[in-house]
């Protein structure tokens, strides 16, 4: 051997350059070698559903009964469908319908799932085939195919059932078509709606609107704040009895009045915190000058006795000139230990004065409001009133031309069945000549 005919890798340790043999077994009796079959026998189903330990396998049964009566009710119309792989060829849809089968005593399939068939749809169903059918009929008749069973011809059995069925599908839908019934079911609809009541929440403000002076409710009202001013009253009172306050120990009333409880506490808290706060030091500076204040005191009580005598003999006629002011004055000196004694309630006073003005100013705002209100609203009931009459005018008008339109719509439908009537006549004898 030439070393251009030698293997590649004769050269390796380890090559194997013996020839390849091939060798089968022999035939033996109870051997076979056809290939099993992928179909299950009955038996062996059942073998492997009652011990399911012999083979890891699971052979599931086919059940064809089911499957048929899955897609047995579908109708496919595939005419004029181009199903092929041309690339040339226009791309057609297909309509797919599928609807329920009965057998006399038997339902193909099992029916628990489908929902059942109302009448309107059994309606359209059976227009939908009436259609079908004429159609097919009337390709047969351009075919040429002019044959008829022998009971009766096709074309009058669908006249029929069309009939038959558009009388069923009119009572369904409400009755004739005609304009005439059309108008009469539109005035029957009208004329039983219920008339418009009063607005609820109007019915809620007249009920509960505020009484008007002079009425009973009203005079209740008033005796209800009297008394509560009257229980107000035996309050104060009491509470002047436990303070010891009468008509003589008045503030107001008596000579000696005395001061009030809450002013007399704070200067008695002043007093005391005082006293309890000085020292040696601070009571004998507080000594010298009282001490000061009073010598003060008097030689300014000598300067003007001293002047009072100087004056006196050239003041006896300005004197006797303005006895008023003299007067005046002496009355302004006597009122001033009133308002003294009346100075701690002053700013309260004050308040509430100032109170009572802010609630005045209020009430004429208030009272202006309400007067442009009930004007408004006097206003707003003669606009409505005005609006019923107008309604109660136009229901009249729309009665009168609801039955002017009633008559004229029957006068009309009289006129063409006359109509009608002459064009039969008149077909009719054209038809005889």
């Amino acid at each position: 051997m030439s070393e251009g005919t030698r293997p590649k890798y004769d050269n390796l340790p380890g090559i194997d350059t013996a020839p390849d043999i091939y060798e089968t077994p022999e035939l033996a009796e109870d051997v076979s070698t056809i290939q099993a079959s992928t179909a299950v026998s009955e038996s062996d189903g059942e073998g492997d559903d009652d011990d399911p330990r012999d083979s890891a396998v699971r052979h599931q049964r086919l059940q064809p009964d089911q499957a048929r009566s899955r897609f047995q009710p579908a109708r496919i119309d595939a005419r004029g469908v181009d199903f092929s792989d041309n690339i040339t060829a226009q791309r057609q849809s297909y309509r797919t319908s599928t609807q329920r089968q009965r057998r006399r005593g038997e339902i193909i399939g099992d029916d628990s799932d489908e929902e059942e068939e109302s009448f309107g749809k059994k309606l359209l169903r059976i227009k939908r085939e009436l259609a079908g059918l004429e159609a097919e009929y009337e390709r047969g008749v351009q075919s040429g195919d002019k044959s008829k069973i022998e009971e009766q011809d096709p074309k009058e059995m669908m006249e029929i059932i069309a009939s038959k069925v558009d009388t069923i599908y009119t009572a369904h839908k409400g009755g004739a078509r005609g304009a005439q019934a059309i108008l009469d079911r539109t005035v029957q609809k009208f004329e039983s709606y219920k008339p418009f009541e009063p607005s609820p929440k109007i019915s809620n403000a007249i009920a509960n609107k505020p009484p008007l002076p002079g009425t009973q409710v009203q005079k209740s009202q008033l005796e209800f704040v009297l008394n509560q001013a009257a229980e107000f009253d035996k309050r104060i009172t009491q509470m002047e009895n436990n303070l010891g306050l009468n008509g003589n120990t008045m503030p107001d009333l008596s000579d000696h009045t005395p001061f009030p409880v809450a002013t007399t506490l704070t200067r008695l808290e002043q007093t005391l915190s005082l006293i309890g706060d000085a020292s040696t030091n601070n009571l004998d500076a507080v000594t010298q000058n009282v001490k000061k204040l009073t010598a003060e005191a008097e030689h300014l009580k000598e300067a003007r006795q001293e002047a009072a005598q100087a004056g006196s003999t050239s003041g006896d006629n300005k004197a006797a000139t303005y006895p008023d002011q003299e007067a005046k004055i002496n009355a302004l000196y006597g009122t001033l230990p009133s308002v003294d004694k009346l100075s701690p309630i002053l700013p309260l006073v004050l308040e509430r004065l100032r109170t009572l003005r802010l609630v005045h100013t209020s009430a004429w705002q208030a009272d202006q409001v309400l007067t442009e209100l009930e004007s408004r609203q006097s206003t707003q009931e003669q606009e409505i009133k005005k609006w019923e009459r107008q309604l109660e005018v136009l229901e009249k008008k729309m009665k009168t031309a609801e039955t002017a339109m009633v008559n004229n719509v029957k006068t009309v439908g009289n006129d063409v069945k006359m109509l009608e009537e002459k064009m039969a006549k008149l077909l009719a004898g054209g038809h005889e000549e």
